[in-house]
């Protein structure tokens, strides 16, 4: 979770996966996304204050990389 220091900023929350294979990718990333939705993660920024949080579920496979992005708040 990376904070703006102004409430009119933008914070981000990023979750990051290492893949097993390199055909994971894709699945892995909308995982990520996925538990930042399920856990709730974005609770804690809203509650602050934040209108509109960025979220990036990550997926890394060797020198690879999957990102989804999704939006919370």
């Amino acid at each position: 979770m990376v904070k703006s220091p102004s409430l009119r900023g933008r914070p981000f929350i990023l979750e990051v996966k290492v893949s097993a294979h390199v055909d994971e990718l894709e699945t892995d990333a909308e995982k990520a996304l996925q538990q930042i939705y399920d856990k709730r993660y974005m609770e804690e920024l809203l509650a602050e204050g934040y209108k509109k949080i960025d979220c990036y579920g990550i997926a890394f496979f060797r020198k690879d990389c999957e990102i989804r992005f999704g939006e919370g708040g």
